[in-house]
């Protein structure tokens, strides 16, 4: 993410460390300096049709999280009935369990009638067999008169009755236990058909919600990918108006410097009693690069363990003093996931453009747009970002800074450390 942030940042810088003051501006004349804003002027319209492409994708973006709303509105609809329907089931459920329990008690008592009644019959069988299987006809024909023979019939009425109660009784209980054995083999199958849309209904409202989150997780990635896309492009649209106003100045004190050049060269044809013309005095340039901070290298340029090291490590201890390079324009001057707080500085030396990078500082001193004059203080030596221990990174690019670093050489190739 750093290097799309920067890429734009680096290309726009092109040329606008050729002004500000005379230890800064090497040769740039104002015919160089336009064409750098012409040059310029295609790279905003470059970044303009980028912008414009960004923008319809934020809106289609925004069509879409509508729409995922729209679905996540329904999911939630159906989850809800999904769950109305759960709790009747279990309702249900309850219902038919203590239906069951209620036939069970029911079978219990039947059950024990029966055992009553088997034991009733089998006395009264003994008894009969113990006195000889006694015949209701000799009963009655015993009878001593007509009194004696009517309570005789109302007797053996009674008796008979009372077996042929017995008898019906357990047959109807026999019935009924079989019906209420069947009744019940029928609401066990039912809590069983029951059980079985209960667990269906749990599987799909699982499944919902296991929907539910995914698109959530969408949402949110969407969103988290858009926020740092559109971050970038108002990031790269600032970048570009401090380089737009950088770019004008420059003109504007080129102009002026040229200006004055001539002045004080009519002065001294003056003062010589006009005496033929000198050459304007070259431009005072402070030098090509000194060292950055002080301490040792603890980590040099090239191949190591993590992977290709594209600048040095200097070590020592929190708070040391961080200089520019170089004069230059600071152009980047934030703090990064990976850099920490970070300055970027492009220089315009000899007619060639190098960039600096300071990372892992505890604190900054300039801010974007500054120009910074050689052996300046620009922050202080620290450990953030992607830091194991107090050290300033220190990287040297011959040309922009860009995401492979392709730009980048050894510092130690033109500082002596």
């Amino acid at each position: 993410m750093e290097g799309k942030k920067l890429t734009l940042a680096i290309t726009l810088t092109l040329g606008l460390t050729t002004m500000l003051n005379g230890s800064f501006v090497h040769a740039a004349s104002v015919s160089e300096l336009n064409k750098q804003q012409k040059e310029l002027e295609q790279k905003k319209s470059s970044v303009n049709s980028e912008l414009n492409e960004a923008s319809q994708k934020l809106e289609e973006n925004k069509s879409n999280q509508a729409a995922l709303s729209a679905d996540m509105q329904k999911l939630d609809a159906e989850i809800q009935e999904a769950t109305q329907k759960l709790d009747e089931i279990n309702q249900q459920i309850n219902q038919k369990n203590q239906e069951i329990a209620n036939l069970e008690n029911e079978i219990k008592q039947i059950e024990e009638r029966i055992k009553k009644r088997d034991q009733l019959l089998k006395e009264r069988a003994r008894a009969m067999q113990a006195n000889g299987s006694v015949k209701y006809l000799d009963v009655l024909l015993g009878a001593q008169s007509f009194t004696d023979f009517i309570s005789r019939v109302t007797a053996v009425s009674t008796i008979m009755e009372a077996d042929k109660s017995i008898i019906e009784e357990h047959k109807r209980d026999h019935k009924l236990l079989n019906e209420n054995k069947l009744k019940l083999e029928q609401e066990k199958a039912q809590i069983e058909t029951l059980k079985g849309q209960l667990e269906s209904t749990k599987a799909t409202l699982e499944t919902k919600k296991a929907e539910k989150d995914q698109i959530l997780a969408k949402l949110k990635e969407e969103h988290d990918s858009i926020e740092e896309y559109y971050m970038d492009l108002q990031e790269q649209q600032q970048v570009y108006a401090n380089q737009e106003a950088a770019i004008k100045k420059a003109i504007e004190l080129e102009q002026k410097r040229q200006a004055e050049a001539a002045k004080a060269q009519q002065r001294e044809a003056a003062a010589s009693g006009g005496g033929g013309s000198s050459a304007p005095a070259a431009p005072v340039t402070g030098g090509l690069f000194i060292r950055p901070t002080g301490g040792s290298i603890t980590s040099g340029f090239g191949g190591r363990g993590s992977g290709h090291h594209f600048g040095i490590d200097i070590g020592g201890s929190a708070g040391d003093p961080v200089y520019a390079a170089a004069s230059g324009v600071v152009y980047r001057s934030y703090y990064s996931s990976s850099y920490g707080n970070v300055v970027f500085i492009t220089h315009y030396i000899n007619g060639q453009t190098y960039d600096t990078i300071y990372a892992h500082l505890s604190s900054r001193s300039v801010n974007e747009g500054d120009v910074v004059q050689q052996g300046q203080y620009i922050g202080a030596k620290g450990t953030t970002g992607q830091s194991s221990g107090v050290h300033l990174h220190f990287e040297l690019h011959v040309g922009k800074w860009n995401d492979a670093k392709s730009n980048a050489v050894d510092p130690r190739s033109y500082i002596h450390f």
